[in-house]
């Protein structure tokens, strides 16, 4: 009898830490939820904010392809060209930063896009472990149960001697 009383203070003991894992992997798994969450939001600001630099990137690319033509155009007075060039070169010098910025919020966008890629990966881990350790869980509750019902029967049959 008391190996029996051992051995359901053992099963409730392993379902407490199994119910105890089962809450640590929830609480990962909401952590995880909530900065995958996060990430992607900082992945939709910087798309936009890539879309907007494009977009200068381009509108850049008219000025300059526009400030060239006004450059051909005007070549007979030596100020109005040594103004034009000026300001291509300033267009330019634009165009070249807005090149670069374009390329750090592409790599960046990369970047999360692996950090996001590698989070759901570790997500996937987690929901299985959870599974895996609910499964586990209510294995352990229908052992009890079974450990139960025998020592009622056990009782029951020692009650009736």
């Amino acid at each position: 009898m008391d190996k029996l009383r051992d051995k359901i203070n053992s099963l409730r003991a392993e379902a407490e830490a199994a119910n105890g894992r089962a809450d640590t992997a929830e609480d990962a798994l909401k952590k995880f939820s909530i900065l995958q969450t996060e990430r992607e939001q900082e992945l939709v600001s910087l798309q936009n904010r890539i879309a907007l630099l494009e977009a200068e990137a381009d509108r850049r690319d008219a000025q300059l392809s526009e400030a060239k033509q006004i450059q051909k155009d005007s070549e007979a007075t030596l100020n109005q060209s040594d103004v034009l060039v000026r300001k291509v070169d300033t267009l330019e010098d634009k165009l070249d930063s807005a090149e670069t910025q374009l390329r750090d919020a592409l790599e960046n966008a990369r970047r999360l896009d692996l950090e996001n890629e590698k989070l759901q990966r570790t997500l996937v881990q987690y929901e299985k472990d959870k599974e895996r350790m609910e499964l586990k869980y209510e294995t352990l509750l229908k052992d009890f149960g079974d450990a139960k019902d025998e020592l009622e029967r056990t009782l029951n049959s020692l009650s009736d001697l």
